[in-house]
């Protein structure tokens, strides 16, 4: 193969490796982003029944919309890519092909060439017609070579048909691919169509009930102040501990590691959607009502375990109306929040390990809802746990 011709090989192998990288993260992605609409439908289903449509419900929907526009959004990256990468490997066929054209026309003249000395004996007068030993020698290392060469010209061209055939099935794999992944995208169009009337449909039935939502708005406004005043206090005290408390060597490291783990720690339940996310956004349903979240609120199923997501000491247990039971747990200079807690299986003071139980997400009876709150700090600064738990 001449330089030009392995150029274009190595350009085209690692624009194939990016690629063939980016597809497959797009591809764990895509299942990943299934996966929680998966839960998130389960949980819709066990609410369905329910002649009244909650907050809870429309905040899945939502969720499940963003889920959905972030899916086919994946599903086009992925379209793209793999159209990219089918014409990058026709290329290469196209090369491998001009090249073994190429190999064929050197082997058929090497061919020729031999069929024109095939006799032994011409062999021999050849090489001892020489004028003296040394030319006699050349001409004898002359042949020898060119036998390796003619073998290496066939072996070439064996080997070169393998790699057009090669590149053929992942060109014809890759078009398959292509034509599942557009098939995909115009059923998920059709999902995200079907939801977004779902959608429509669900905030006008609630936007029937507006005196009531705003009474439940504001019941849930209270029940936030005082979580958070109470939060608040809680990691104020905390904070002026910490400047008294010694940092060994297990404190400095759980704290690292705490620390080094972001957007790797687990998530506090097995299953779960967020259904509000940190910082301030609009009601679902109420014009001009603004929602403030210091964390996440997670929706799951009834009766479901809550766990720390890092190991850690319980330094506070509180009961908040409206919200349950608080569990602060402290991880060097970080401290996580599980807020709507019941049947808490942790005590003051108790050493936590990263996945141990530490109580169940308390279950509305009047919504069959299972909503629990997440919160992250680091002393006195408030963080997302979006940013911190796995995607």
């Amino acid at each position: 193969m001449n330089r030009i011709f392995a150029l274009i090989l190595f350009l085209l192998f690692f624009s194939s490796s990016v690629f063939g990288q980016t597809i497959k993260e797009l591809e764990e992605r895509k299942e990943r982003t299934q996966r929680e609409l998966k839960e998130s439908t389960q949980l819709l289903q066990r609410t369905e029944k329910e002649r009244e449509q909650s907050l809870n419900n429309l905040n899945i929907l939502k969720r499940q919309l963003t889920l959905r526009k972030n899916l086919i959004n994946d599903i086009e990256k992925q379209i793209n890519l793999l159209e990219i990468e089918i014409e990058d490997k026709s290329l290469l066929v196209k090369a491998y092909q001009n090249d073994l054209h190429n190999l064929k026309n050197e082997y058929a003249k090497l061919i020729r060439f031999a069929q024109r000395n095939r006799s032994d004996m011409q062999i021999l007068v050849f090489i001892f017609s020489s004028a003296d030993f040394n030319q006699a020698y050349r001409r004898m290392r002359f042949y020898q070579q060119f036998l390796r060469f003619r073998e290496k010209q066939a072996q070439e061209i064996v080997q070169t048909q393998q790699a057009i055939e090669d590149e053929l099935a992942k060109v014809s794999q890759n078009r398959n691919r292509l034509a599942q992944s557009r098939e995909q995208k115009a059923d998920e169009i059709t999902n995200l169509n079907r939801q977004e009337r779902q959608y429509t449909s669900s905030v006008k039935n609630l936007q029937q009930r507006e005196t009531q939502l705003r009474k439940e708005v504001e019941e849930r406004k209270k029940a936030m102040e005082a979580l958070d005043k109470a939060i608040a206090e809680l990691i104020a005290e905390e904070a002026r501990n910490a400047k008294t408390q010694i940092r060994d060597a297990r404190y400095l490291r759980i704290s690292d590691g705490f620390a080094g783990n972001k957007g790797k720690l687990p998530w506090p339940t097995s299953s779960g959607v967020v259904v509000s996310e940190f910082g301030e956004h609009n009601h679902p349903v109420l014009k001009g009502i603004k929602i403030r979240n210091n964390g996440i609120d997670i929706s799951t199923k009834a009766n479901e375990k809550v766990k720390a997501i890092f190991e850690g000491e319980v330094r506070k247990i509180v009961s908040i109306p409206g919200q349950n039971i608080a569990v602060l747990v402290r991880h060097g200079d970080f401290v996580t929040v599980y807020s709507n807690l019941i049947k808490v299986q942790v005590k003051v003071g108790d050493r936590v390990t990263a996945q141990q139980v530490i109580g169940e997400v308390y279950n509305d009876t009047k919504t069959s809802s299972a909503v629990y709150k997440l919160q992250i700090w680091k002393e006195n600064v408030i963080l997302n746990p979006i940013e911190w738990i796995l995607p």
